[in-house]
């Protein structure tokens, strides 16, 4: 998708990654419970659990934290109340999906029959998780655009930081270095430790996805 010929600002550049990167990794995902359900591996559906409830927990902060501060923050400039709506909308559907994604995530190992559920609902969470990155990063470049500053940008990144699990701060800035394309590097925060930890990221993603990486 363009978005705009204009420079983004850090921390809206650090979403749009954000976004690519859970997309990205809900497809390999999806294709990993399905070589399981032809090929059992224990280790590597060991190592797929752990990754999956990752990325699981990356989502839901980054919906807590729009709703919790960005959308809150957003109304009191008097953002439009229509796309503020379908924002929240939209999250409320997904919370449903990712739960049941994330316990049958959880029962990978117990035998075929749930990696093949794994499979299924991970393609359905991608779907839905697509269509709302979609809507979401059209709405900030338009009905919400007026009402969205820098210094809000700015608060919200702070907020993300602060809120984020201890494992989050080696993980996400190579996580979010793995996607980024040229001129998209100042939306990873801290990308020198992005640098340090991209093999160790590496060696997470390969035990996770196999021949899938």
């Amino acid at each position: 998708m363009s978005h705009s010929s204009a420079p983004l600002l850090p921390a809206h550049q650090t979403m749009l990654l954000v976004h690519r990167a859970i997309v990205r990794d809900l497809g390999r995902i999806a294709r990993t419970a399905e070589q399981l359900t032809v090929t059992p591996n224990r280790e590597r559906a060991v190592a797929l659990v752990s990754y999956t409830d990752k990325i699981f927990q990356v989502i839901e902060h980054h919906h807590e934290g729009e709703d919790e501060f960005l959308w809150p923050r957003l109304r009191e400039f008097g953002a439009d109340e229509a796309a503020l709506a379908l924002m929240i909308q939209e999250h409320e559907e997904l919370a449903k999906v990712l739960h049941a994604w994330r316990e049958a995530s959880r029962r990978l190992g117990s035998g075929g029959e749930a990696a093949v559920e794994l499979a299924r609902l991970t393609d359905d969470v991608r779907c839905h998780l697509a269509e709302h990155a979609a809507d979401e990063e059209c709405e900030l470049l338009g009905r919400l655009a007026p009402a969205l500053g820098k210094q809000i940008w700015s608060d919200f990144a702070v907020h993300m930081r602060k809120t984020a699990p201890g494992w989050a701060l080696r993980f996400m800035p190579a996580w979010l270095l793995s996607v980024a394309g040229p001129g998209e590097g100042h939306g990873v925060p801290v990308a020198l430790v992005g640098r340090m930890f991209s093999g160790w990221l590496e060696k997470n993603q390969r035990a996770a996805f196999g021949s899938n990486y």
